[in-house]
């Protein structure tokens, strides 16, 4: 699933209902950090409907969550190539080659 712009609630929704929801299992756990959309009451259901559960990241601990250094390392790229290309989403494209 790709989107132009910013993620909000309604479109993490979408994505865990319909993306996310279908490949749990009974007994998972999704681990999630603290941004507003992803504290929903649907998400809660949702994860309660394939009996998982959902645990949130302490606030303000980027050091708890992986993604966190390999983000850094293609924000760094793609900003470096911006003035290689046309627009910041084909720098962006490029950074995650």
């Amino acid at each position: 699933m790709t989107f132009e712009g910013h993620c909000d609630t309604e479109i993490f929704n979408t994505w865990f209902e319909q993306f996310l929801t279908p490949i749990l299992q009974p007994g998972q756990t999704v681990i999630l950090d603290n941004a507003t959309f992803h504290k929903s009451k649907k998400i809660s259901d949702f994860a309660k409907s394939v009996g998982t559960e959902i645990l949130y990241l302490p606030p303000y601990s980027p050091d708890f969550n992986k993604i966190e250094p390999h983000w850094f390392v293609i924000k760094n790229r793609a900003r470096k190539n911006i003035p290689l290309f046309k627009s910041f989403r084909h720098a962006v494209d490029f950074a995650f080659l």
